[in-house]
């Protein structure tokens, strides 16, 4: 197993295919669902560039830049600290703070006291401190505004030879079409439901194979949702939407006050907010499933086929970023029909 990364095998070996021809581009795009391990990825696969030896991208764990790294596991990295600070030299990351609606222009070209002298276009171009090469990862890529991606344009399109430079996103829906046009798109899948299992009994988030590939279903391929689902405030919550999904009078506004509550309680930060909303869908997503299989003629399950169309095209709403409490709203006006 590649530095313990599990589930993408395929995009690995795109990538060592490349690295092998000597035909490895400068600038990526990571995309898929939250949950899956994008940015896991790119950490290992920067761990592997700025190896020494160069072997297969398999860091051999005995150079100096190797030695940087200590005996990190790129599944273990917290990358919420605040902030997260490399262990390598030649290795930058930067994300969206979580009081920000976007980027700031100033993580990438530096303030106005030192535009062009600081930031990670400027540290990227400098001469490497190890090795021969550097690599930068850029996460919540879907929040550029057009201010920071012009600002980034330049060394996205003419990447220091000696760089890499990983972006992570969910979708490219949510890129500007300047940063779509200057990177190779590489697309995550969910994780398969065997394989997320395991992560989740491997890291005690599941006690038992049966509750891990229970979790893993429901989470679609999610680490991040599978966590949402350990938590034990999820099955109120499911009691508590079943209720309302099963209730003999619809009462849309009802149910819409209750589940923006639930949302709003997490406070501002969009990520964990959207979370709670593909949570809540996936509940419900898993409930209208069970009546259509309970009888698959019935004019209940027809209902539920229709319920379920409508809870799928709010889930790629909310993908989409579109407005949180307006997209549950129309969901559940949408359920009473």
């Amino acid at each position: 197993m590649w530095q313990h990364i599990q589930g993408h095998d395929s995009i690995l070996n795109r990538f060592r295919q490349a690295f092998q021809r000597g035909r490895l581009a400068g600038s990526f795009l990571f995309v898929g669902p939250p949950g899956v391990g994008k940015r896991r990825f790119a950490f290992a696969l920067a761990t592997a560039l700025l190896c020494k030896q160069q072997n297969h991208l398999s860091p051999c764990g005995e150079c100096d830049s190797c030695k940087l790294f200590g005996n990190m596991d790129p599944t273990d990295v917290d990358f919420n600290a605040d902030p997260f600070l490399p262990p390598h030299p030649d290795l930058y990351y930067i994300a969206k703070p979580p009081d920000k609606s976007f980027l700031p222009m100033e993580l990438l070209v530096g303030d106005k006291e030192h535009r062009g002298k600081a930031g990670l276009s400027y540290n990227i171009s400098r001469t490497p401190f190890l090795g021969n090469r550097k690599a930068a990862i850029i996460n919540d890529a879907d929040f550029f505004n057009a201010e920071g991606a012009n600002a980034l344009l330049k060394t996205l399109e003419e990447p220091p030879t000696d760089a890499v430079l990983i972006l992570i996103g969910t979708s490219t829906a949510k890129q500007l079409p300047t940063i779509k046009s200057r990177c190779q798109i590489v697309r995550f899948s969910p994780l398969p439901t065997e394989v997320l299992s395991s992560i989740l009994v491997r890291t005690g988030i599941a006690a038992s194979a049966e509750q891990g590939e229970r979790w893993a279903m429901q989470a679609e391929g999610s680490l991040d949702q599978a966590r949402e689902l350990a938590d034990g405030d999820v099955e109120t919550l499911r009691s508590e939407l079943l209720k309302s999904l099963t209730a003999p009078r619809w009462d849309a506004v009802g149910l819409a006050a209750k589940l923006n509550g639930l949302v709003e309680e997490l406070g501002k930060d969009a990520p964990p907010r959207r979370r709670r909303t593909r949570l809540i869908f996936g509940l419900a997503i898993e409930h209208f499933r069970s009546e259509m299989r309970a009888d698959a003629s019935s004019d209940t399950a027809r209902r539920s086929a229709r319920r379920l169309e409508r809870t799928l095209d709010a889930v790629e709403q909310v993908d989409r970023n579109a407005n949180l409490p307006l997209v549950i709203e129309t969901w559940a006006v949408a359920m009473g029909g």
